[in-house]
């Protein structure tokens, strides 16, 4: 366990949102470059939009990661027994299920960072609350486990991103509140949030994590990516035992960037 009342250190800053940028225009310069083939004379073709591939706007080309909360970012409160590589923060409260003392899935626990999401931007659609939008486990929801290295830079030059939303009511890339087998609605807003602030995800490249479910299919309605998690722990006691929701949540090597809608087998 961990005493919840010291908060971990931070690491600096690797990137800027604005070198982050200049990296990906750089790349797809080069790519598009690379794919448009000349003429007799040796001169390419333009690209729709002007320039050589950069579309003729400011705009960051980016994929977008969203987490659950309970049972994904999150584990059975204080079960490492069951869960080893889970971890519990002694005296932080997580009101869900019933509630009880925080306890970090072994994706929390590693770091979004470890995944492919590191490359993300990243969003949180959940049906709780958490423990109140101004509770201290909300506020380390956000300041320790919604991290990545894209994420990072992209809070730094909008703080105001920071904060939490309700069901469809989205002005921050953070939901909660949004029902069960409708959580793909509110994913599709946080998308369309980020595109108004020069961050271009297309809806292919969206990535819904969660335990339960019944809210895997449903993201097909949108063109949105989502997979099941959790998969080799499920919760026997919940919902008569019927394994809808998982157990010790989500490790790291459950998050893959593979296009559909997938099931646990």
């Amino acid at each position: 366990t961990e005493d919840a009342s010291v908060p971990p250190s931070l690491p600096p800053p690797v990137a800027t949102w604005d070198e982050l940028e200049a990296a990906a225009d750089a790349d797809g310069a080069r790519v598009a470059a690379e794919a448009l083939p000349g003429d007799a004379g040796g001169k390419r073709e333009q690209a729709p939009g002007g320039g050589s591939g950069g579309g003729g706007c400011n705009k960051m080309e980016a994929c977008l990661c969203v987490f659950d909360i309970d049972r994904t970012l999150t584990g059975r409160q204080g079960d490492t027994d069951h869960c080893p590589r889970n971890r519990v923060l002694k005296g932080m409260f997580d009101e869900a299920y019933g509630g009880g003392d925080a306890t970090l899935s072994a994706l929390s626990e590693a770091g979004i960072s470890s995944t492919f999401c590191d490359e993300c931007v990243l969003g949180i659609t959940s049906a709780g609350r958490g423990s109140g939008d101004n509770s201290p486990w909300n506020r380390y929801i956000l300041e320790n486990i919604m991290r990545g290295r894209t994420h990072d830079a992209f809070v730094r030059e909008h703080p105001d991103a920071q904060a939490w939303s309700s069901g469809v009511d989205v002005h921050s890339p953070y939901v909660l509140s949004q029902g069960n087998k409708i959580k793909q609605d509110a994913v599709e807003l946080i998308r369309q949030w980020y595109v108004d602030r020069g961050v271009s995800v297309p809806p292919g490249e969206v990535y819904f994590f969660g335990d339960r479910t019944e809210n895997i299919r449903p993201f097909q309605e949108k063109g949105l990516n989502s997979r099941e998690i959790s998969c080799g722990s499920r919760d026997t006691y919940l919902y008569r035992g019927s394994g809808m929701v998982g157990y010790c949540g989500a490790r790291p090597e459950e998050i893959l960037k593979e296009k559909g809608n997938i099931l646990c087998e």
